[in-house]
């Protein structure tokens, strides 16, 4: 019976362990379980070795850390959203994947005919003077 309580203690630490591990927005995923067990979040294969990211999102919606981008808005009924990483520089993006920090009028954000693809629609003035961490490379 001795030997049971001390295991308790031990599941609870390794427990909370696991929590301070839990994947954030703009990480590296092979399925959508890699950004959340719970089903909240989902993987975008799309991006260069997959990108945990929400689908959906509203304005001011997003888990900490991380904004709210439209894409697509022009024509409205095209857009979508999803939740990006929030940067301030490139720096502090995911390295080795061709992720950059983009902002406003990045020429990386333009479409060929010179109209931006992406927009942070988060309503509050500090998120909106973030960029995002997104691929520029085309694959």
């Amino acid at each position: 019976m001795s030997s049971a309580r001390a295991i308790l203690p031990l599941a609870f630490a390794l427990s909370l362990l696991g929590v301070g591990c839990a994947p954030h927005i703009g990480d590296s995923c092979k399925s959508s379980t890699d950004c959340s067990i719970n089903g909240d979040r989902i993987c975008d294969f799309a991006s260069p070795g997959g990108y945990c990211t929400v689908q959906g999102c509203d304005p001011d919606t997003c888990p900490g850390g991380s904004v709210c981008v439209e894409w697509r808005y022009d024509p409205p009924r095209t857009s979508e959203t999803y939740c990006m990483d929030a940067c301030g520089t490139s720096h502090t993006c995911r390295q080795g994947d061709g992720y950059a920090c983009l902002h406003a009028g990045d020429a990386a954000l333009q479409g060929p005919d010179g109209s931006d693809l992406g927009r942070i629609i988060d309503l509050s003035d500090s998120s909106r003077a973030n960029g995002f961490c997104a691929s520029v490379v085309s694959e």
